[in-house]
């Protein structure tokens, strides 16, 4: 159909006829959406008071450097290492930095193996795209599985050891120029292949190009330290000094978390994933074959069991979620689905989980981590959320949000949890064959 002149005149005539819509639209055009919708008593039911709650550690400022995912995990590991050294948390600050400079150098190999390792006759570029080879190829963006990855094999080191550059605030420009250089080795790849050159002539080529990388990464974030010598003053003011570490002395001795025993539980009731199956992202990784985003999809009361657990042993929960702009009230840092009573006032109904995830609306976009929970009457109300975007006067004072139960059940994608508060069921459902997949936009991040 066509709309016409006459529906607009017929439209206009009926939404005059009602006067509350002149009322909501000068209340909304005057004060703004959010200030004309939001519902007080909903705010005063979120209290920043949490029965379950981890100590406060200082708060890491991301900018628009889109790692959330690294900050998440340093965030997870930092009470464990803090402890070990014997350091206040609230002083005790790792290297963003660190990490970020190995996962773009793996993600790179891993685009290079993933090319050539690939048969002959789809080194098409229609296959390619289809496969969504290059998609997102060096992304600052990530996930717990990448951050663990890099942490095993390359350690970690204190944030004054390798602070953040300036280019390190933002992470679109370093991410065009890097990964148009990756795609120009690839076609350079693309025509070797073809030629008939072997894998291990394939890869002494990119054993060129990685070098080329560590190289460029250097010029911009700086070079890694390969060797540091520790020096901290401890909870008591002793002064502490270790010669000659590496990066994975030092995690060997501070990390005593094994992250192997931490394993990723979803809850995504989405036409194409069911539960109890356990799915891969085929192809996107860092290490190459060494980091797959994989998860087991559990029912939402399964994921908050696990959290629970994990917090009453003094340990964060990694939480990958969905931060809809909508249910966000940043002045407090709320998180709740009811904060804006959109429905009444706009005469409109949001999608459900299932409807959001399987029609888009709905993704992991951030990643955090659960610090605490408020249980009354064996019912979570309230989590605690620590950001990674730092506490300003304006939005999260406090540096993290409150997040009613409600925006847990429809909003949170993932959790970190260790396998030992799975089910022996549970346990077992991680040994199945992964279900492969592509790029979703549930996993977008």
């Amino acid at each position: 159909m066509n709309i016409t002149l006459e529906d607009i005149k017929t439209f206009s005539k009926e939404y005059n006829a009602d006067p509350t819509n002149k009322m909501i639209e000068n209340a909304i055009t005057t004060n703004g959406l959010e200030n004309a919708c939001l519902d007080r008593d909903i705010v005063i039911e979120n209290q920043s008071v949490f029965n379950i709650e981890l100590p406060d550690t200082k708060r890491y400022d991301q900018k628009e450097s889109w790692k959330c995912w690294i900050y998440a995990g340093m965030n997870m590991i930092q009470y464990n290492m803090a402890e070990n050294l014997n350091m206040d948390l609230m002083k005790f600050e790792l290297s963003s930095n660190y990490i970020a400079f190995f996962d773009k150098l793996e993600k790179s190999n891993t685009v290079y193996e993933n090319i050539i390792n690939i048969p002959i006759e789809n080194t098409t570029l229609e296959y390619i795209k289809q496969e969504k080879l290059l998609k997102d190829c060096v992304t600052e963006a990530g996930f717990y599985e990448w951050f663990a990855s890099i942490i095993k094999k390359y350690g970690i080191v204190p944030y004054s050891y390798m602070p953040n550059p300036k280019e390190g605030e933002d992470g679109v420009k370093i991410s065009r120029i890097f990964r148009e250089k990756v795609k120009k080795d690839v076609i350079h790849i693309l025509k070797e292949k073809k030629q008939g050159k072997s894998k291990e002539e394939l890869r002494n080529l990119t054993k060129e190009y990685i070098k080329q990388n560590y190289i460029f990464l250097s010029k911009i974030l700086g070079e890694p330290p390969i060797i540091f010598d520790l020096e901290y003053k401890d909870k008591n003011g002793t002064y502490i000094s270790q010669k000659q570490l590496t990066p994975i002395d030092f995690k060997n001795q501070y990390l005593t978390l094994n992250l192997d025993d931490f394993v990723s539980i979803a809850n995504m009731p989405m036409y194409s994933k069911e539960y109890n199956k356990v799915y891969r992202l085929k192809y996107f990784g860092n290490v190459y074959k060494n980091s797959y985003r994989q998860f087991l999809n559990l029912p939402i009361e399964d994921l908050k069991k696990c959290a629970i657990e994990q917090l009453k042993d003094g340990v964060p929960v990694y939480v990958s979620l969905d931060i809809a702009n909508k249910c966000v009230y940043e002045k407090q840092g709320i998180l709740d689905t009811r904060i804006y009573n959109y429905e009444k006032t706009l005469d409109i109904y949001s999608l459900d989980k299932k409807e959001g995830l399987d029609f888009s609306e709905i993704h992991s976009s951030h990643s955090m981590v659960i610090t605490g929970a408020n249980i009354k009457d064996n019912h979570v109300q309230r989590w605690k959320v620590e950001d990674s975007y730092g506490a300003g006067p304006d939005e999260k004072p406090n540096g993290y949000y409150i997040m009613n139960d409600n925006y847990f059940d429809k909003f949170v994608m993932d959790i970190i949890i260790n396998k030992r508060y799975l089910t022996e069921e549970q346990r077992e459902l991680l040994n199945q064959e992964p279900i492969e997949y592509d790029m979703d936009v549930e996993d977008e991040i």
